[in-house]
């Protein structure tokens, strides 16, 4: 071989070993961001010394994006070297962070028919006399775009979903216990408004400080209650005052029908009155037309006064 086709073949070996050592091509790797969405870029490269301040709220701030499209960035890993080229690969030097912001409702029920869970979610409570019994509540809440920092770093990238099933529901559960517990069984369902509306308040305060905005907590249906002879006694009860509000409801429009009649009557008995005033007053015209402009005459007798006989004029 000669000196020239030796370089060339050098050359191309060279060349090759060098095209081997280059590092595989870093693909960019892009995400879009929903509107219901915020996203937050996490540096997993650091100081030591930035680890006291990682996941301040304050941090957070700093690593939310506005963008709807995030590259992630990359790093190369070094993992040996081999007998011309080096090893390694291509990893992440920043983790996406994104929080749901849209609306989530939950239905907290005995049955999954009903709920949102196949397990038994409802809130179980008792009255003042020990009454114990079950309520449904329903639930929604969402996420303002302004909380979303507050939510991250109360909760740790855990979704709103897991959130309510958990800690909102938990104390949505104690604090009805809590106001069941001071009433009678009575009370209680004289007064489910107000209680509901104690439970809400807290709820919704509390909550808001930790970057959750609760819009709906209400109660769905009528109380279960655990004592089967309670129950019986509940829905016997129930049904006489649905009887007793039929038949009151009957009976007001059985009312309502004779009062209808009644003044049907009346103004029939108005008509026939107006009529006959009226035939009077046609009578009277009918004289006055008729009237010569002369006084009448009249005569008395025994038996009374005669009017309108002609009376005998005086002889001379």
């Amino acid at each position: 071989m000669n000196k020239k086709k030796l370089g060339l073949v050098i050359g191309s070996v060279v060349l090759s070993l060098s095209l081997m050592a280059c590092k595989p091509f870093d693909k960019p790797e892009i995400v879009t961001i929903e509107p219901s969405q915020t996203a937050f870029v996490i540096p997993l490269d650091g100081k030591t010394s930035d680890q006291g301040s990682f996941m301040s709220e304050e941090f957070l701030k700093n690593a939310k994006v506005a963008t709807k499209q995030v590259q992630i960035p990359h790093r190369w890993l070094k993992e040996g070297r081999g007998a011309i080229f080096e090893k390694g690969r291509w990893i992440p030097s920043a983790k996406l962070i994104v929080v749901e912001r849209k609306p989530v409702t939950r239905e907290w029920t005995e049955d999954n028919k009903t709920g949102t869970s196949a397990k038994n979610q409802g809130v179980i409570a008792e009255s003042k006399e020990s009454i114990g019994f079950m309520s449904r509540v329903n639930c929604s809440a969402q996420i303002d775009e302004a909380d979303a920092v507050k939510f991250l770093y109360r909760y740790n990238n855990k979704s709103l979903e897991d959130i309510m099933d958990t800690e909102i529901r938990a104390r949505i559960e104690s604090k009805f216990v809590e106001q069941c517990s001071k009433l009678t069984l009575e009370e209680i369902l004289i007064n489910k408004e107000s209680i509901m509306k104690n439970v809400r308040d807290d709820a919704t305060t509390y909550f808001k400080d930790r970057g959750v905005t609760i819009t709906v907590i209400g109660l769905k249906g009528e109380f279960t209650y655990l004592n089967a002879e309670i129950q019986k006694a509940i829905d016997e009860k129930f049904k006489s005052a649905k009887a007793l509000e039929s038949q009151r409801n009957e009976n007001q429009r059985t009312l309502e029908r004779a009062k209808a009649e009644a003044e049907a009557v009346r103004i029939q008995a108005e008509t026939i009155a107006q009529q006959i005033k009226l035939r009077e007053l046609e009578n009277q015209a009918k004289a006055i037309e008729k009237w010569d402009g002369k006084l009448p005459t009249y005569m008395t007798g025994g038996g009374g006064t005669i009017f309108n006989l002609p009376v005998e004029a005086p002889k001379q």
